[in-house]
This record gives C-alpha cells, structure tokens and sequence, in this order.
C-alpha cells in the first residue's frame, strides 16, 4: 500500500559505455549517504525524543527509491545496484575503504577485471571469441564482460531491504530487440474480420524486475495488467535472467557482442495492456510455445535515457503521492544532450545521410514511453546529475572541454586505462555530494507538504541553504535528502573529525596516458585482432591473406592510433 507520507524517488541512469564508472560512483555516494542517515534516524527512534542523547539535528522524514531505470551502462549499473542493496556484505568506497573491498560499483566499473599481467585492453584485444564462434560478432572480446558479469551478479549473503528503498522496488532494464513483437491492430469494428487489419512491429522494450519478498512471490504476478518478474537472489536461475538482461541492456552495437534472450512468452502478452493502455483490438502475435527468443543489442538504441518509463512506472506505483508533488526523479546523465542544432542539413549525399541518423535518433528519443508525463516539470521534481569539473586557467575556474576522463572515443575511452575511470568514479561521488547538499530540495516553505515533516530550529540551523549561496536574504532550501557529514549547510561547515576528506571530495588529478607504452603493449595486439576480423569477414582465405599482408593489418592499426592520439591528445589525456 502506498506510503502517504513518504517521498518516493525514481533513478534513471543513461547509457554512457565506460562512463558508467561516473554513474557507479554517483550511486556509491547516494546509497551510503541514506544509509549513514538511516543509521543516524535509527538511533533517534531507539532513544526516544526524550533523552538526553536524542540528536534533535536529525531529520526523521522517509525517502525510498522506488524505481530505478536504465539504459546500457546505466542499466548495468541498476542491477549493481539491486545487488548492492540486498548484499549484507556491501561497503561503500571512502576512506575507509580505499581499495573498494565488497563495493560492487568500483569493482565491476573501476577495477573492471584489471590486473597489472592482463589489463582490461588486454581482455578485450584477446581473440579468443573469434576462435571459439568461428566468426565476428563485434569488434571487440565480450567474454571480460561476461566474467565480470558472472562475478557482480552472484549469491551472496543477503540483507533485508533498507528502510530508504521500497519493499516494491523496481528496477527496470531497456533493451533493443531486433526480432522486434508484432501486433496485430484490428480495424474492423466488429472485432470478429482480422482481415480488416495491420501489422506494427515494437523493437523498444524493457525487463522489469523486483526482489521477493512476503508481499511478492517469484515468478510473473497472477494479476494480468501487472508486468514485472519477481527474483529470487538466492536462486542461480533467477539470477542468471538478471544476468542476461543486463548484458542484453548493455550489449553496445557492432563494438560489443549481441545478446539472445529468452522470457516468458506471457510476459510479452502482456504488453498490449501496457504499452497501449489498454485498448482493445490490439493483440500480440506471437510463436507457439512458452518461451519468447530474440536477439538483443544495447537499450540505448532506442531509449538511452529512460526517464520517461521510469515515471511512469513511479506514477502507476504512488498515485497520491505524484498528486502531492511528494517525489522526485534523478536522472544521472554522464553525457546529457546539449545539441541546440535544428538547422536544415546540406544537400549532398553523406549530409542527408548523416542527417537521416540524427533524425531518426532524435524522433525514437521523442517518441519513447511516459515522455509526455516526463515533461511535465512540475516545481522541482524533476533533477539531473551530470559531470561537472572545474580547471583553473588564467586565474579563473573554467569548465574544460570534456569533464570525464572515458568520454574521448565516444565514450569508449574508459576501457584504455583504470586511472580514466577511476577519476570519473571519484568525480561521480563529488558531484553527488555537491548534488545531495544543494541542488536536490524542496524550497523551505514547501518542506511540510512534500516531505511530511515540521523542522525544528536545530534542523533548519544545519540543513538549510539560500540561493544565491551564505546569502542570508536570499531563498532558502532544505535538502531532501540531508547529509551526515554536514555540521551547517549554509556555509559549508563539513564534519572533517569524522569523515576525514570524505566530508568534501576532491577531484582526483587528470590522468594521463603515454601513447608509447600503450602502443609498445598493445600495438601487436591490435594489429593481430584486425587482421582475424578480416579473416572471418572474407571467407576466401587467398583474398584474406593478401587483404591482411598488403593493407589491413597496417591501415587499421594506422586509422586505430590516429583517432586514439587525436581525441586522447584534445582532451589533455596524454602525457
């Protein structure tokens, strides 16, 4: 049953490839900040506001995420998640934890598989995939990816829910079908001609998964309008469906392998009702039997930003609570969209074609599910984390041209080097913690009808802040979800006694990459997998073996190492 008084939080998270180690860091700081303020209400409850010992500077109001959407590695990143909170094991990264022990973000995203004998290019480079499917299914060697995978998402020793998420949680994963469902949409109003008809295929759709619980049972629900899937953790099977929608979701086109997925076919039966609200005449038309297959590749294709049904989901969940404004969204968005373009395009071929693309991109962006509800910007329920960082130049603190380390490459550019995403993990955690103290608030007049609570002098004294910032005459605000490590917000008193340099991260120096050793390590390597992706792509081995002695090997690794040292070199990444 809904929780009147409790202010539900969706998180969407986008696609961004090896960015998503900004995302995981995002996430690290999110969960341990509600965790060190569950842990700080816990003991108030216990106390009783009575005692002498009663912290009045505590906050007692109740946030939970409720859902949590994503798309490719924003996907990955929210079974990382789920994981995370049912884990009992979990530590957040800081400084007590610098290696990032049982913190399954900076494992699977900064780690990422790498040792100093055989780094993550390494993995990648490896051609063992092209030997074992004796053809090429992407560019690179997926097989890291799925030792990762089988690593992250695992049993382990489980905890009970924390009180800051819903026992309803969701988590919801997009994907890219390329078999695509059909739906029949009958025209004849009888209903009873299906001649009088048309075929629509969807190729957009999303897993949909809770956690078991006494309230939800494993398995798909019996109510038919309902489509989720109930998981067991405990349970190699069910954590083997979370497995493949997750590299499903993240399985980027052409550069990583494509993933074959199989569902319930009653849970593809169930979309019409969704997707369609209900409305009759259109019915699915599916294959015999009780599985569904189909070959997937990354969510981002058609929904990289998933706000849209992650708000839709949170408005069927809490009703009331949308009506009273009693939530809010947080989209993290390594690389937010921020073309302001709409020119005409030129009249030349590779323009319409380029065109074409943007085109088609942009329209499937507009058009994805929940959008409309989305845009409505209600007062302050709509929030976005992207990377923020700041260069001094000239004596002044200017943005640079790219702010995240993995963003050179088209976002591929955190695979070449652990300290890349390692410095965007420890960027995500900063603009999280700058996020939390003064951007995601509710302004001071609104706190009781959004978050339930009358704020005694002692809380206000240590929470609230004004715009423009220590302006004691300008608008105040009051974080919704307050931070710890806080003495005063209002002028950025941090508790440095005892939370050390996690009272306010620093940004880690801007890594540096020297293009003679990476090219002394992997040139070879690069060199030999081109050369076997030509092998497989040109069946007639003479025409491979001349394509490869006289041309691919070297024109390959040549265009390879000129986007490399171009986009590395322009974004200040070389040392």
């Amino acid at each position: 049953m809904e929780n009147e008084n409790t202010f539900k939080l969706c998180i969407t998270m986008a696609g961004a490839v090896s960015a998503g180690a900004y995302t995981a860091g995002v996430l690290d700081y999110l969960i341990e900040t509600l965790d060190l303020w569950e842990k700080a209400k816990e003991k108030n409850r216990k106390l009783g506001i009575a005692h002498p010992d009663y912290d009045h500077t505590i906050p007692m109001h109740q946030v939970e995420i409720d859902v949590i959407s994503g798309s490719s590695a924003g996907g990955i990143s929210g079974s990382l998640t789920f994981m995370a909170l049912a884990d009992k094991k979990f530590k957040s990264f800081n400084k007590d934890n610098p290696s990032g022990t049982d913190n399954i973000f900076y494992k699977s995203w900064v780690d990422m598989g790498n040792t100093a004998e055989n780094s993550t290019v390494d993995k990648l480079l490896n051609n063992s995939d092209l030997k074992e499917y004796g053809e090429v299914r992407s560019l690179l060697n997926t097989q890291a990816i799925d030792v990762i995978a089988d690593e992250a998402l695992a049993v382990r020793e489980q905890r009970e829910i924390p009180k800051y998420a819903s026992d309803s949680l969701d988590v919801i994963l997009t994907t890219t079908n390329l078999r695509g469902i059909n739906f029949m949409v009958n025209f004849d109003d009888s209903g009873r001609d299906t001649s009088k008809g048309t075929v629509i295929t969807n190729h957009g759709g999303f897993f949909r998964y809770k956690l078991k619980n006494d309230k939800y049972p494993t398995g798909i629900p019996t109510k038919e309008d309902e489509l989720y899937y109930v998981l067991d953790l405990s349970n190699e099977t069910h954590l083997q469906y979370l497995k493949d929608a997750t590299l499903s979701t993240a399985a980027f086109p052409i550069g990583l392998k494509s993933r074959e997925v199989a569902i319930s076919a009653e849970y593809i039966k169930r979309y019409p009702k969704y997707l369609f609200n209900k409305s009759k005449g259109i019915e699915p038309l599916l294959p015999e039997g009780a599985i569904y297959k189909f070959n997937s590749v990354d969510g981002g294709v058609i929904n990289n930003e998933p706000y849209g049904i992650g708000l839709k989901v949170l408005r069927e969940k809490n009703p009331k609570s949308i009506e009273a404004c009693k939530y809010g969204v947080i989209m993290i968005d390594p690389f937010p969209n921020k073309d302001h373009d709409v020119a005409e395009s030129g009249s030349g071929i590779m323009s319409i074609a380029g065109g074409l693309l943007k085109a088609l991109r942009n329209q499937v962006m507009f058009n994805q599910d929940g959008i409309l509800d989305a845009l409505d910007m209600t007062d302050r329920t709509k929030f976005l984390i992207e990377p923020v960082r700041k260069i001094e130049k000239d004596g002044k603190w200017v943005r640079p041209k790219n702010d995240l380390a993995a963003a050179p490459i088209g976002g591929f550019a955190g695979f070449l080097s652990r300290d890349f995403r390692e410095h965007d993990f420890q960027l995500g955690r900063k603009n999280c913690q700058v996020f939390l103290r003064y951007y995601f608030a509710v302004a001071s007049e609104d706190i009781e009808k959004r978050l339930s609570i009358v704020p005694n002098s002692a809380i206000k004294d240590r929470y609230q802040f004004s715009v423009p910032a220590m302006d004691p005459n300008g608008e105040k605000f009051f974080p919704i979800i307050p931070d710890m490590r806080v003495l005063r917000n209002f002028d950025n008193q941090v508790d440095k006694i005892n939370y050390g340099k996690d009272a306010e991260i620093q940004d880690l120096p801007y890594p540096k990459l020297s293009f003679s050793e990476f090219e002394s390590r992997y040139k070879s390597k690069i060199k030999d997998r081109i050369g076997l992706i030509v092998k497989h792509l040109l069946k007639n081995k003479f025409l491979s073996f001349l394509a490869n002695f006289f041309y691919a090997k070297n024109a390959g690794y040549k265009f390879v190492k000129e986007a490399l040292e171009k986009e590395l070199g322009e974004n200040d990444l070389l040392k």
